[in-house]
C-alpha cells in the first residue's frame, strides 16, 4: 500500500537533503525514492513486482527531465518521467495503465518547480502528492479468465 508521507521522508532526505552534485545524480537519488515506494503499491491482492527492476529507466528520463532549460519544462518532464515509469507496472497477471492524472500531475510538479519561494519541505510534499495522484489514477487491467475447455 502507497504511503504519502513515506515517499515524501524518502524525497525529502534521499533526493534534495543529500545535495546531488548533477543531473544523474539527482536523477537516480529521484528514482531511488519513487521505486522503493512503488514497490509496496498493490492492485488488489498483488503487489508490484517490476518497480526495482525499471528503476534504471526512470532515473534516466529524471535526469533528462531535470536539465530542461526551464522549471516549468524540468517539472511538466519529470512529471511524465514519473507516469511513464508507472504505466506497464507488472501486478501479478496484470499491467498497469497510463495514468488517468498525468495532466495534473504535469500542472502540480511544473507549478512546484517554478516556485522558488517554496521551502524544501513544501516542495516534496508536493512532488510526493503528485506522484500520490499519479499512482491513484492507474488502473491496472488483469487478462479475463480462461473460458471452460475441453481435455483433448
Amino acid at each position: 500500500m502507497l504511503v504519502l508521507d513515506t515517499l515524501k521522508t524518502a524525497l525529502e532526505q534521499d533526493w534534495l537533503g543529500s545535495h546531488p552534485q548533477n543531473a544523474m545524480e539527482s536523477g537516480d537519488r529521484f528514482a531511488g525514492a519513487v521505486a522503493n515506494w512503488f514497490a509496496s503499491a498493490q492492485a488488489g491482492a498483488f503487489p508490484c513486482t517490476t518497480a526495482a527492476a525499471r528503476r534504471p529507466q526512470l532515473a534516466s528520463s529524471a535526469a533528462m527531465a531535470l536539465q530542461s532549460g526551464t522549471a516549468q519544462g524540468a517539472g511538466a518532464a519529470l512529471a511524465l518521467a514519473i507516469a511513464q515509469y508507472m504505466v506497464g507496472q507488472v501486478f501479478g497477471s496484470g499491467v498497469a495503465a497510463f495514468p488517468l492524472a498525468t495532466s495534473a500531475a504535469v500542472t502540480m510538479i511544473g507549478a512546484t518547480f517554478g516556485n522558488l519561494e517554496l521551502s524544501k519541505a513544501d516542495r516534496v510534499q508536493s512532488i510526493a502528492t503528485a506522484c500520490t495522484v499519479l499512482a491513484a489514477s492507474t488502473l491496472v487491467t488483469f487478462p479475463p479468465p480462461m473460458p471452460p475447455a475441453p481435455v483433448s
